[in-house]
């Protein structure tokens, strides 16, 4: 009984976080969350196109939340162990949308962003050393919390860079220099995930990320030494995967 109440909370909670995208312009309260960003756009912000991942996040999450509460996954080990990761990633998510709509790019968006990466983590870390999937878990269990926690590591630390623009206490993120130490901050915390994981759709979310800094750095901010390590970090988290590929095959978690 406990499993089938957390796996439709789990679906809830996917559909929540479509209908929250949009939910407070519909109501008039706040921007965008796209004019939120361009108000503190820097060089660490991800080109626009970065943000069609997002879309893909939401149905892969509704896909997977669905075929969770179909009666032949109520006696998963894998659901059962990751299921709260889920209902934390999946609720934080639409609170920070609705935050950052109403209020902006500040130190809560922030916090909230940050645990919902500690939840995406803990749960693949979870699945990575105690469990041995079978290949639908690894697509519908470990796939929708990888790509989002992937995607999430790198907009954690945009958030954080954002919020010291938006407060105007920290650094000033809007200098390159500040950015590059960030970016290096992001892609040596992301490449260690990627190996501790060892999730190919993790690696995925994180290097798209990072592909669209390098593109915003080459088209809109112009700043080399940005699309230098960005390009860098990012050879750096496809070779870390690959590597575990290569040495342990059976290490492909999605």
């Amino acid at each position: 009984m406990k499993r089938r109440v957390q796996s439709i909370v789990v679906l809830a909670l996917a559909v929540a976080q479509i209908a929250t995208a949009r939910l407070m312009e519909a109501l008039g309260i706040g921007e965008p969350i796209q004019m939120q960003t361009a108000l503190v756009s820097h060089p660490l912000v991800p080109y626009r196109t970065a943000y069609l991942l997002t879309g893909v996040i939401y149905a892969f999450a509704l896909i997977a939340a669905i075929w969770q509460v179909l009666p032949r996954q109520k006696e998963s080990v894998a659901l059962e162990t990751v299921d709260w990761n889920f209902i934390v990633l999946w609720l934080v998510n639409s609170l920070w949308q609705m935050w950052v709509s109403a209020i902006g790019l500040e130190w809560i968006s922030f916090c909230l962003i940050a645990v919902a990466v500690f939840a995406g983590l803990n749960g693949l870390l979870k699945l990575r050393h105690e469990l041995k999937l079978s290949r639908k878990e690894k697509l519908l269990v470990a796939g929708p919390l990888a790509l989002v926690t992937g995607w999430l590591t790198a907009a954690c630390v945009v958030n954080f860079t954002s919020a010291m623009i938006w407060t105007g206490f920290g650094l000033d993120a809007g200098n390159a220099a500040v950015s590059v130490i960030f970016l290096i901050a992001l892609i040596a915390f992301g490449g260690w995930m990627v190996y501790r994981t060892g999730n190919s759709l993790y690696a995925a979310g994180l290097a798209w990320a990072l592909f669209w800094v390098l593109i915003a750095n080459q088209s809109r901010d112009h700043e080399p030494a940005m699309v230098a390590v960005a390009a860098i970090g990012l050879a750096l988290v496809v070779g870390i995967r690959l590597y575990l590929l290569w040495r342990k095959p059976q290490a492909l978690a999605a």
